[in-house]
């Protein structure tokens, strides 16, 4: 099975703590972990992997490809060298200029698993890129994007939509672009944040406007609420110890996109896949870091 996956990888720098810093104070990590992050890289590494101890369709290991922009410096090659290690086929533009990949600073409070995170928004002025053209998006069973690196996300929609493949939006945040995707998108699983105040009911007439007929809210540990083809229901999560909610969310997208896969979409597999993807999630808060988890299964 083949997914393509859309928009931005980041590099995480990770530290567990017994608590946040107050103002001026000095606290010493007591653990820490770097890879790449990002919603598109961690939903990719997600579905590149096979998971042992789920089975059900979801142990084989697939093909991944990450279109983004990564930088051409140190930044950039820590990035491309954990997407590699974890099976991840990396189609990326170099940033222009002395522009460096975002860089993430997280603190992971360890008797909760809440991260708190620092990131500069990306300001970034430059020309399309043309990563996309490079990919034959007929070839793909799957698309899935997190909305940014907006040029490069419509040109894969574009074409995925043309040939009749399944398209997967990760909805973090309602964004400026947010609505020219949607016409394009099959799946939107959003969070509550992009519901920006509406009922679930007002969120799913909005996302059906644009032709969405399968959407979902992700409320963190409480239950998914979903619109399947016009018809509402619930999803129960996965209670589990939480060590490190990190990544929690991407994670999340990337099992649904492998438990959907080539999968024609329907009321029956949609919600399968939001269980299936409940459980992948589950599975990744329960280490620390975004990769240990992936090692232990």
């Amino acid at each position: 099975m083949k997914g393509l996956f859309v928009g931005l990888a980041t590099l995480d720098v990770i530290q567990l703590v017994e608590r946040l810093p107050t103002e001026n104070e000095k606290i010493r990590a007591l653990d820490f972990a770097f890879a790449a992050g990002g919603p598109a890289a961690n939903a990719a590494v997600a579905f590149a992997h096979g998971y042992s101890k789920l089975g059900a369709g979801l142990d084989s290991s697939d093909d991944a490809v990450l279109v983004t922009r990564i930088s051409n410096d140190g930044i950039g090659n820590l990035i491309r060298e954990d997407l590699k290690k974890h099976h991840v086929c990396v189609k990326a533009s170099t940033l222009p200029g002395n522009t460096t990949s975002t860089v993430a600073t997280i603190l992971v409070t360890k008797s909760t698993g809440n991260r708190a995170v620092v990131s500069a928004t990306d300001q970034r002025k430059i020309a399309p890129a043309y990563s996309a053209l490079d990919i034959e998006v007929e070839d793909f069973d799957i698309v899935e994007t997190d909305g940014y690196e907006t040029d490069l996300t419509l040109e894969v929609l574009k074409r995925a939509r043309s040939a009749g493949i399944t398209t997967v939006l990760d909805g973090g945040s309602v964004k400026s672009y947010t609505e020219e995707l949607l016409p394009f998108i099959d799946v939107a699983i959003v969070s509550e944040p992009f519901a920006a105040g509406r009922s679930p009911a007002e969120l799913f007439d909005y996302l059906a406007k644009f032709g969405v007929k399968y959407s979902a809210v992700t409320r963190g540990s409480k239950e998914i609420i979903y619109s399947a083809d016009g018809v509402t229901g619930t999803v129960k999560t996965c209670q589990t110890a939480a060590v490190d909610t990190l990544g929690a969310g991407d994670f999340f997208h990337g099992g649904f996109v492998k438990a959907l896969g080539r999968q024609k979409l329907s009321s029956d597999t949609f919600v399968t896949a939001l269980s299936k993807a409940a459980r992948i999630a589950a599975l990744s808060i329960q280490s620390f870091g975004t990769r240990q988890w992936l090692v232990e299964d």
